[in-house]
């Protein structure tokens, strides 16, 4: 294990799979229950992967209900902890969270629980990074948004204003580290699932791989 990236903390921000909630623009063409299955899929695929990286802190931060069955089912195969999101919105509940754990660790890397295209490679870069004093890091997403973004100290006007779920978020961002006049960094771009055009590649990555979600 990487020494440089066991002082950070890796952040997944994820909801509660409740039926309904979760993947809402995939519930019209494959109904809610396939969209809650696949969302908890999709966050296994990830841990897997996080746990495949140089950190030694794996942290779930969650939007809605902490006890929810499957995250119990989680916290018995995985040595992951589970925080609560707090905040109004996204960019103030990512905001909050890097705020705390940021005063505890040198860096931070926070990511979604729903692009499969994320490599454990693409994490450890983010690290390497932040180590060698580049102030943000930044993975950006087909969709316009961003699948990662890496810190080494916060500010809150990084996440607001912010349109989120818009094809501008990621440039956007751009826009608000260059008036800080911070340092940063991008890695590959990479795609994630959120509509039914993403289902298609993302079953092909599966038959490819199907030892990796479970």
């Amino acid at each position: 294990m990487s020494n440089q990236c066991s002082k950070g903390a890796l952040l997944i921000f994820t909801k509660a799979p409740v039926s309904g909630h979760v993947k809402t623009r995939l519930i019209p063409g494959i109904g809610r229950r396939r969209a809650t299955l696949l969302y908890q899929e999709l966050l296994t695929k990830t841990l897997i992967t996080a746990r495949k990286s140089g950190f030694s802190s794996i942290q779930v931060w969650v939007s809605g209900e902490l006890e929810h069955s499957y995250f119990r089912r989680l916290k018995s195969r995985h040595s992951v902890k589970f925080y609560q999101q707090k905040g109004k919105d996204l960019g103030d509940r990512m905001s909050n969270a890097f705020d705390t754990v940021l005063r505890q660790y040198s860096h931070a890397v926070l990511i979604g629980s729903d692009c499969p295209s994320l490599e454990y490679s693409d994490l450890n870069a983010a690290a390497e990074y932040l180590k060698n004093n580049i102030d943000v890091v930044l993975g950006p997403a087909v969709d316009g948004g961003y699948y990662l973004i890496g810190l080494n100290k916060n500010n809150t006007r990084l996440f607001s204003n912010i349109k989120w779920g818009k094809d501008r978020v990621f440039t956007d961002t751009c826009e608000k580290i260059n008036t800080l006049g911070w340092k940063f960094e991008l890695l590959p771009q990479r795609w994630d699932v959120d509509r039914t055009a993403d289902l298609l590649p993302y079953f092909k990555m599966k038959r490819k791989n199907s030892i990796l979600y479970y």
